[in-house]
């Protein structure tokens, strides 16, 4: 399955979201909530001070943070930052700073059993022994276009990976790739993971004849063939996400 999201900025119809063990949240879905489709969604935490509780979930994730700032557990964080964890893995609270906090959630498949808090016993309960992960890369900044349009060749940069083929999360990445004006690219080979995706954070890209703009979002399963496109006529920065291989 391949998903070309043309944008991922707030939706109108994003929903609002307000639970009785948390703060209220705003929600804009890019995928079907559906098992077997990735999930992409952006959440806008906008009440200065708010938090969600900390929690784990059932399925590995990343989470980009990308406006305003605010504290991941004890760790003040701003944007550009990329989060990863595993599956079964607690984080948080995450808290907002006084102009709010945004972020992407990104997971390989719809993650159909949501959150569980950890301050509720039966929901701790279902955390599984063993398998922790979470890793987080900070200070990514965006290229200005002077700066693309310097670029003959793509510029690659992982700021997250395991590359032991005996890890149990091998194959997990994150690159940010930088592009010059129409240069091509072509990402890693799915089977490596358990899917991929790849967002715009500065310029545009150009795939199968479609151009597309500031956070467009191609998501793949690992079935697919490596996604290639070029950068537009500014030049591109994007960020390449990779879920890690699964038996």
């Amino acid at each position: 399955m391949l998903l070309s999201i043309p944008s991922m900025f707030p939706r109108a119809d994003r929903v609002h979201v307000v639970r009785d063990n948390e703060t209220e949240t705003w929600r804009s879905d890019f995928s079907e909530r559906k098992a077997e489709v990735p999930q992409l969604l952006l959440v806008e935490q906008q009440v200065p001070g708010s938090q969600i509780l900390p929690h784990f979930h059932a399925i590995d994730q990343f989470q980009v943070f990308v406006d305003g700032s605010g504290r991941l557990g004890h760790h003040a964080v701003e944007p550009i930052a990329i989060h990863y964890t595993n599956s079964y893995t607690g984080y948080g609270p995450i808290v907002a700073g006084e102009n709010g906090f945004s972020y992407y959630v990104m997971r390989p498949g719809f993650d159909v059993q949501g959150s569980h808090y950890l301050h509720v016993p039966e929901a701790r309960a279902k955390m599984k022994p063993g398998g922790k992960r979470f890793i987080l890369a900070e200070g990514i900044k965006v290229a200005t276009l002077a700066d693309l349009k310097q670029l003959n060749a793509p510029a690659v940069e992982r700021v997250i990976g395991v590359d032991k083929p005996d890890d149990p999360e091998a194959g997990v990445f994150a690159d940010i790739v930088r592009l010059g004006p129409s240069v091509a690219y072509t990402g890693a080979d799915p089977a490596t993971g358990n899917g991929q995706v790849f967002m715009v954070l500065q310029g545009s890209i150009v795939h199968n004849g479609n151009e597309m703009g500031l956070r467009a979002s191609i998501a793949i399963t690992r079935e697919e063939s490596a996604v290639s496109f070029t950068a537009g006529r500014d030049g591109a920065q994007l960020m390449a996400l990779q879920y890690p291989r699964r038996a």
